[in-house]
């Protein structure tokens, strides 16, 4: 059997309910991946579950302890030259790998990440309709014309509007990752301000609108704490303003905002 091409490193705290099925769905992927889970907080629920399926769990021996930290050390710990930071709660489909590696294959230029689209699951069931997700696609219009994006410019205006990425669906080529790593400086906008970061640098921007991620949420994830708290509106106000200028990101970001209410209603 080949060696594998991508890892999935899991980025595990606390005690999540759904930590095994997350993993579960990893092991089962028509085409064999690298699995790891990586954490800053180790428990024996973590290593109870990492014990019985026999992975490798690897401990962030640095001091700070942040998402940022827990993330740039996920990529960090991978062996292959692909890389996705899996959530632990979320659920992915059994042909995410073969889709991401269908898409590399047909992309004429060297691709820089691949992400797709998505479910959310909400109270143990998918939800069928959600505005938010209908927004999301719509900010994706470039990719209404192909399935690869390498114009930094074109990278970029894709992120103008909002973040239309999901960050648990989003595979890296380490290869072509220089020196990036996700800022400490947020805890919830992180991942948007990557994308930025990274469309600025040279390689293709992948998508896949088939939905090979099942995205959880629930009152005691940390996206549903960060809306509650207001964290995710300050952060999102930020990243606006450095695309736009604060007068107006103000009025966009108030509009953008709006779509965080469905999930407080979980």
């Amino acid at each position: 059997m080949s060696s594998p091409i991508h890892t999935f490193v899991i980025a595990a705290y606390g005690e999540s309910a759904f930590l095994d099925e997350c993993v579960r769905s990893l092991l089962a992927q028509r085409v064999r991946s690298d699995v790891l889970i990586a954490t800053s907080t180790p428990n024996e629920h973590i290593k109870n579950i990492a014990q019985k399926y026999g992975l490798k769990l690897i401990v962030n021996p640095g001091s700070q302890q942040s998402i940022a930290a827990d993330w740039n050390f996920a990529i960090a710990s991978a062996n292959t030259s692909w890389v996705t930071i899996a959530h632990q709660d979320d659920v992915y489909a059994v042909d995410y790998v073969e889709q991401l590696i269908s898409a590399i294959e047909a992309c004429p230029s060297q691709p820089l990440l691949f992400f797709t689209n998505y479910n959310d699951i909400v109270n143990g069931g998918i939800r069928r309709f959600s505005a938010n997700a209908v927004v999301k696609r719509l900010l994706l219009y470039p990719f209404w014309f192909g399935k690869c994006i390498s114009s930094a410019k074109t990278k970029q205006r894709l992120l103008h509007w909002g973040n239309p990425i999901c960050c648990p669906s989003v595979a890296f080529n380490k290869e072509l990752l220089g020196n990036f790593k996700f800022s400490a400086d947020y805890s919830c906008a992180l991942d948007w301000l990557a994308w930025y970061q990274l469309a600025q640098q040279p390689g293709v921007f992948l998508y896949a609108d088939k939905k090979l991620v099942s995205h959880r949420i629930h009152p005691e994830n940390e996206t549903s704490a960060q809306i509650k708290s207001g964290v995710r509106r300050h952060e999102e106000q930020q990243i606006f303003e450095l695309m736009w200028g604060k007068r107006f990101a103000r009025m966009i970001g108030k509009v953008y905002a709006m779509g965080h209410r469905e999930n407080l209603n979980v």
